[in-house]
């Protein structure tokens, strides 16, 4: 058991020093998923690291494939995360091939196959399966060009006649173990909590 639990935090080394070459002005903080609430439908999950580890509430929860959530709330030793597959995550992104904007929230709908979305796209929007979305870093929240996941299908609202992206996360957010809570970066600003909560 400890030579397989070495094994498994030397790769989680290893992919830190990979990500933190790539992303000089990231700070990260190594996590571990502890626990996961099933009556929790949007797959968040609890993790090792807390205040004492200088996590703080609206840190980007990250894995070395793009952002998979953020933390909403913090304890000295552990902190909750929001997954990008919760309605009531929300935060800025770009098309990386067109440019096209929006933001990431989840639906209901798409959390169950590890699907979110990217609303409020404008109609006109020029977005094809498989195009690449990123983090604008509008707000101080997360760095920009962060990755968050690859473009599914574009669809329309039933209720408001408004087009949205299916977005399909570089990870599987279900079953996610390891992450990196980024806990500073270049541009961080203060963000109103509970407009984000």
């Amino acid at each position: 058991i400890d030579y397989y639990d070495m094994k498994r935090e030397n790769a989680q080394y290893l992919k830190f020093y990979s990500l933190k070459k790539q992303n000089k002005s990231l700070y990260f903080k190594m996590a571990t998923v502890v626990s996961r609430d099933p009556n929790e439908l949007f797959y968040g999950f609890t993790l090792d690291k807390g205040k004492n580890e200088g996590i703080n509430v609206n840190d980007p929860v990250i894995t070395e494939n793009g952002l998979i959530g953020r933390v909403y709330s913090v304890t000295a030793n552990s902190c909750k995360v929001k997954s990008i597959l919760s309605p009531d995550f929300k935060m800025g992104v770009f098309n990386t091939a067109t440019l096209d904007s929006g933001v990431i929230s989840g639906k209901k709908s798409l959390a169950d196959d590890n699907l979110t979305a990217m609303m409020y796209i404008s109609s006109q929007n020029k977005m094809n399966v498989d195009d690449i979305v990123v983090t604008s870093g509008l707000g101080g929240m997360c760095p920009k060009g962060m990755a968050v996941g690859k473009v599914k299908e574009i669809k329309q609202d039933d209720y408001d006649s408004s087009f949205y992206a299916v977005i399909e996360p570089f990870d599987d957010v279900r079953n996610i173990i390891d992450v990196f809570v980024v806990t500073g970066f270049s541009g961080k600003g203060d963000i109103v909590t509970d407009a984000l909560s």
